[in-house]
């Protein structure tokens, strides 16, 4: 294995943590927007003000690896998709103001509260885009992109692409509040997120098969080796799906699980994360940029690579000990009474 490929692994596992908590602090702001009750609005936000910023700092680390590591696909990329980029920023930017600014005080802001709704819809939506302008391909031409601003939509694909990745956050923040909360605010996610799980399948197989169609998507010679890898995603996001709505259902003894949707939403993640990368790896745009091929020099790769060895697993230690502490269920009025 090349030092680019080991790289490529801290590339993944950032990519991995981003989506996987930055993706319920989203989708726990879209479901602000589907909710009337400015008491459920505030208990949820009170689930995300603790921990967002450190979520967030994954994505400080996806753009650390892939301006240092493989300088190429952030010279390509870049470019080509800035329109969904800057807003993403600015996106993420707003919410974060919105949310500190309404966490400072008691209730609901409306104004400050639709900035955090829709903050979080829009971020979710523009990376969703611009994974899937990455994944249908990018018009390239020594080494440089050579489309216009709007190449990356791909015909509509990338709209697709982000209304799947907004269904997805949508299903991991109903499956976080479902695990942190109780009564009607638990209720409410369970009807959400059994929503969030049929939107989600749609636009999975919608995606999938559509593809090859929207952008010069092509397999290699060596792709007949990847087919357990497709088999073993395809049965782990089918699974995540199936015990996702199931999770969310009533059970007719009067018994639920408050932990089974968010494993669910884990094995969604898992099979996603094997689907894409059994049918990019070792591309990294498509058709043509591969790791190796716009990958840094090997002294740079190393000394990357000691870098995150050495900074990672105080990143880990620090989330895991944030998560510690605010284990268990919230009772925010009970929180609101005692301070």
């Amino acid at each position: 294995m090349q030092l680019s490929d080991g790289w490529m692994i801290f590339v993944i596992l950032a990519f991995t943590m981003y989506i996987v908590l930055d993706g319920y602090d989203l989708g726990i702001g879209v479901l602000t927007l589907l909710d009337r009750d400015d008491r459920r609005r505030r208990d949820m936000l009170e689930l995300v003000a603790w921990t967002w910023d450190g979520n967030e700092s994954w994505l400080a680390l996806i753009a650390l690896a892939l301006w240092a590591g493989v300088p190429l696909v952030a010279g390509i990329a870049l470019p080509a998709l800035y329109i969904v980029l800057i807003p993403m920023l600015w996106s993420l930017i707003a919410r974060g103001v919105s949310l500190e600014l309404i966490d400072e005080q008691d209730g609901w802001h409306p104004l400050w509260g639709k900035v955090f709704g829709i903050g979080s819809l829009a971020a979710g939506f523009c990376q969703g885009a611009a994974f899937g302008g990455l994944v249908a391909g990018l018009d390239v031409h020594g080494g440089t992109f050579a489309g216009g601003p709007f190449a990356f939509l791909h015909h509509g694909y990338a709209v697709l692409t982000g209304l799947t990745a907004v269904a997805l956050y949508v299903l991991a923040g109903a499956a976080w509040v479902f695990l942190k909360s109780g009564g009607e605010t638990q209720l409410r996610a369970a009807r959400v997120g059994r929503i969030a799980v049929v939107v989600l399948t749609a636009g999975t197989a919608a995606s999938w098969l559509l593809a090859p169609v929207a952008g010069p998507v092509r397999l290699d010679p060596g792709a007949a080796a990847r087919l357990p890898i497709w088999i073993v995603g395809a049965v782990v996001l089918a699974a995540g799906l199936v015990f996702a709505l199931r999770s969310f259902s009533s059970d007719p003894r009067g018994r639920r699980s408050d932990r089974a949707p968010m494993f669910s939403t884990l094995a969604v993640y898992a099979g996603g994360l094997l689907l894409a990368g059994g049918l990019l790896y070792p591309r990294l745009v498509a058709p043509d940029i591969t790791v190796h091929e716009a990958a840094s020099p090997h002294a740079t790769l190393l000394f990357l690579t000691i870098g995150a060895g050495v900074f990672i697993p105080f990143v880990l230690s620090y989330q895991a000990y944030a998560y510690w502490v605010f284990r268990g269920k919230v009772d925010v009025k009970q929180e609101a009474t005692t301070a």
